[in-house]
């Protein structure tokens, strides 16, 4: 009989344990809870409001775009690609905008083979792409000793440009060292390249030519994007 009741004793203590478990920890779930749905709809409040600045960002930059203003409306759809990748469209929009940007702006001259480089073809900025169209042909004419070491090339606006074709139309971009001037590597050109500048300078064209030739001739060459011509 004692031990009877003392075991009673016992279950009713953990039953009672139990008890004031559960009701401390309800409202412990409960608020658990509302903070779980609180989160849920700060999401959705969150996603109709990127929905929403994309919409209307998509639609400035439709407007900039439609009055001519292509890289301001570039921009916006930059923007746009930082907030959500995968937006149907807006990668499609910024490439006709960039064939736009550089097709408004460009303007014709001619090179004359006799001088291994133009005149500055123009102003280029850092990051900025920059295309280059070339037709014709003119006269390689030469009578040079040449030894066994071949063409020197230490000095790229004097001497063959090692890696591009010999008598190719080439490139390169002068900027304002410390001190002195600062010449990029030189590319190729041919009849078409786009260049993207490292750095601001001054683009100039030339044949890669040997130092002493006696070319003639004149090629036509087509430049345009991100450049101003009356470079300064």
């Amino acid at each position: 009989m004692f031990k009877s009741k003392k075991c009673w004793a016992i279950r009713s203590l953990v039953m009672g344990s139990l008890l004031a478990i559960l009701v401390i920890a309800q409202p412990a779930f409960a608020q658990s809870s509302k903070k779980i749905t609180n989160v849920k709809q700060l999401n959705i409040q969150a996603d109709k409001l990127r929905d929403s600045f994309i919409k209307d960002s998509t639609d400035i930059a439709r407007k900039y775009s439609d009055a001519g203003d292509y890289e301001n409306s570039r921009k916006m759809l930059e923007l746009i690609l930082s907030i959500k990748k995968d937006v149907p469209g807006v990668k499609d929009m910024i490439n006709q905008l960039n064939e736009k940007l550089i097709t408004s702006n460009s303007s014709d001259f001619e090179i004359d083979a006799s001088r291994n480089w133009s005149s500055p073809a123009g102003f280029v900025a850092k990051g900025k792409i920059v295309r280059v169209q070339s037709i014709g042909t003119y006269n390689f004419k030469a009578d040079l000793k040449v030894t066994v070491g071949g063409f020197p090339t230490k000095s790229p606006m004097k001497d063959i440009s090692p890696g591009i074709p010999v008598g190719a139309l080439m490139g390169v971009v002068v900027s304002r060292g410390k001190g002195k001037p600062k010449m990029s590597k030189p590319f190729v050109i041919g009849e078409k390249a786009e260049y993207v500048p490292k750095e601001d300078g001054i683009l100039m064209l030339g044949l890669n030519l040997p130092a002493g030739h006696r070319s003639t001739g004149k090629i036509k060459v087509r430049i345009s994007g991100y450049i101003r011509r009356n470079a300064k």
